[in-house]
């Protein structure tokens, strides 16, 4: 049983390979953007995005917990953004007696924007919106922190 950490910025293209990794493992993916809201209502999570998202991660650290025990690997779609935030992550891994892999999905800024530019709702224009703000608060992996970096562009 692996749980393969799934890091990179806004519209790297997370998600669409967490699916596929997914399937090449036979893995169950957890998405903290999806379970946050089937959490909280939409105006409820557009409102308290912070407050609401670090909720979800407590319930999917418990979850991860629970689902280690099916040896079965889970893809946990994150971002990960900091390097404090991986390096919990795989302290709290390596607590559970869980194997970890940091996955680093990388494209470059114009890419992104295009990608962001074609969500919807608040928080889409908000994040294309800030978007040079965000991309300051992101501290990108160093090849000693992440297994696999894929180039997504």
């Amino acid at each position: 049983m692996k749980l393969h950490l799934i890091c990179g910025f806004l519209g790297a293209g997370k998600t669409t390979y967490a699916k596929r990794l997914a399937k090449e493992v036979n893995g169950i993916v957890l998405n903290a953007d999806e379970e946050c809201m089937k959490l909280f209502s939409k105006k409820e999570y557009e409102a308290n995005w912070e407050e609401c998202f670090s909720k979800t991660i407590d319930i999917l650290w418990q979850r991860i917990n629970v689902l280690s025990k099916l040896n079965q690997d889970i893809i946990f779609d994150l971002g990960f953004w900091s390097k404090t935030s991986r390096t919990d992550a795989k302290e709290k891994t390596m607590l559970m007696g869980i194997t970890s892999i940091l996955h680093y999905i990388y494209a470059p800024d114009d890419i992104l924007k295009k990608r962001l530019s074609l969500r919807k709702g608040i928080i889409a224009e908000n994040n294309l919106k800030n978007f040079e703000h965000l991309k300051k608060l992101f501290e990108e992996p160093t090849s000693e922190e992440y297994n696999i970096k894929i180039e997504n562009y």
